[in-house]
């Protein structure tokens, strides 16, 4: 398996994340889950403090540009 990446994130930062994830087709809701885009499978845990994303899956030399995607979506959403 994958390193998991994880940040502190409040609630409604993590609304804003599920927000911006559906609105690029990506349904991401609920506190734990899989989901997958683009042949790349990750899964989410988020228990109201941290939240910490795994790459399961991704085709051969993809995981490492997965991973920095879903850093700069979720950095993003932080912002926000």
């Amino acid at each position: 398996m994958n390193t998991p990446q994880s940040w502190l994130i409040t609630p409604a930062q993590y609304a804003v994340l599920e927000a911006k994830a559906s609105a690029i087709g990506l349904a991401i809701s609920g506190p734990s889950g899989t989901a997958t885009m683009r042949g790349v499978t990750a899964s989410w845990s988020y228990d109201g403090t941290r939240l910490i994303v795994t790459v399961v899956s991704a085709p051969p030399f993809f995981t490492g540009m997965a991973e920095r995607e879903i850093a700069s979506a979720v950095d993003e959403a932080l912002k926000s």
